[in-house]
């Protein structure tokens, strides 16, 4: 369901967008986790139509609460997560994904932000790639409005970072991988538009 879901996506993105991947070539063959800013609902989208491997979402629980969007959340690779908790099924479900060498997908501001700025990380997404030995890849999803018709949309993919490994690490290394990651967030963001 994955895929054909996506094949639509894709159609559907190019009709209505200017869409641009920056950087594709920094997602790795193996286990990564793609950590993304959140500005919209439908971010998962892009991030799905520029990175032809499937990603696997955490997603708030309350998506999966209604038995026919729980179907189609888990058929589109996406788990649950209690928010503001420490929740060990969606850490167990995270690792398994990174132990398959897949892709894992988070928003690590925690919430949409339709802000100028980014807000506070979690976390999580660090702690996870430490756990299981895996990558970040920091990534910025971003819209132009110069266009009214066909807005630009652009997925801009960065370096990957890598913490250190550990089933043990200490709020100083989470610290520092997520100011690496606002750092990539800010950088990416400041790109001139190719448009």
């Amino acid at each position: 369901m994955y895929k054909v879901l996506r094949v639509f996506a894709v159609i559907l993105i190019k009709l209505c967008f200017r869409f641009k991947v920056v950087g594709l070539e920094n997602i790795p063959d193996g286990a990564a986790v793609l950590v993304s800013n959140h500005a919209s609902v439908f971010d998962p989208v892009p991030l799905g139509v520029a990175v032809p491997r499937p990603i696997h979402f955490m997603a708030k629980v309350e998506l999966f609460k209604n038995p026919i969007s729980s179907w189609f959340f888990r058929k589109l690779h996406a788990f649950p997560v209690k928010r503001g908790e420490f929740d060990r099924a969606a850490i167990r479900s995270a690792l398994a994904v990174l132990g398959s060498g897949q892709l894992l997908g988070i928003f690590p501001e925690g919430t949409r932000n339709k802000g100028d700025e980014f807000l506070p990380l979690h976390s999580g997404a660090a702690l996870l790639a430490s756990r299981a030995q895996a990558p970040i890849i920091p990534i910025v999803i971003r819209r132009s409005k110069r266009y009214r018709l066909r807005p630009g949309l652009e997925v801009l993919i960065g370096r990957p970072i890598r913490p250190e490994a550990g089933k043990r690490v200490s709020k100083e290394e989470l610290a520092r991988v997520n100011d690496q990651i606002l750092a990539q967030f800010t950088v990416l963001n400041r790109q001139e538009f190719s448009y």
